[in-house]
């Protein structure tokens, strides 16, 4: 009897808590809802607003990592989480330590991939720490010296900007180089399509010729005519 009670008990407990939990489907909706929220508040030019928005988003992504750990979306929501903290926060250290969050827990992801990468570019670009942009960088390509997939090209663009990096070089630098390499390859190919000019030799002038049907000539006359025009 007292068996019974307590499975039954134990039963409604298992049976309550499914009902309260929030689904994670509905938590991930929530998500977006805030997301187009906070979008629409910064058309409106209300940033204070938009801010809140996005750190509501945050706590709730958070929490289904709390709930689902085990989800397939769980890389996902890590990286969505350094994606608010850089691109709309502008919360570069809080970025970074999701991103890393992301490498620890999931390798071999394409998402941690993708985080590897961003660690370095916001050590390069947003933080200006140009040691540690190296570094990430080297560990980056270290892991993936190659693109598997050819359309990424963030292993390739990796090799460039740690090139750049050890060469002390910026993107302007790049841009502007390019440009003048340009501009001298330009000079060549006119200067080689260009052909001597030759000194052209005005030919003598024309005789003019009188074409006028009218004009008479004398010596050309009968003798009978001249005499019809004497008269």
């Amino acid at each position: 009897m007292i068996k019974n009670i307590f499975l039954t008990l134990i039963l409604s407990l298992f049976v309550f808590s499914s009902c309260t939990k929030n689904s994670e489907e509905n938590m991930l909706l929530e998500v977006k809802n805030k997301m187009d929220e906070a979008k629409r508040l910064e058309n409106e030019n209300k940033p204070d607003e938009a801010k809140k928005q996005y750190e509501e988003a945050i706590k709730i992504y958070i929490e289904v990592l709390k709930e689902y750990p085990d989800s397939k979306n769980a890389p996902n929501i890590y990286s969505n989480i350094a994606k608010i903290y850089s691109d709309n926060l502008r919360d570069y250290v809080n970025a970074i330590k999701y991103y890393k969050e992301l490498i620890d827990k999931f390798p071999n992801s394409k998402d941690s991939k993708y985080g590897m990468f961003m660690i370095a570019f916001i050590y390069d670009e947003m933080l200006t720490n140009k040691e540690l942009a190296k570094e990430s960088y080297q560990k980056f390509l270290e892991k993936y010296p190659k693109d598997e997939d050819p359309n990424e090209k963030m292993s390739e663009s990796a090799r460039i900007m740690l090139g750049m990096l050890q060469e002390n070089k910026s993107i302007e630098d790049i841009i502007k180089g390019s440009t003048n390499t340009d501009k001298k390859d330009t000079t060549k190919v006119t200067n080689q399509d260009e052909k001597p000019k030759q000194e052209v030799k005005p030919n003598d002038a024309p005789t003019d010729v009188n074409t006028d049907a009218n004009v008479n000539d004398d010596a050309n006359l009968h003798p009978k005519e001249k005499r019809k025009q004497n008269k």
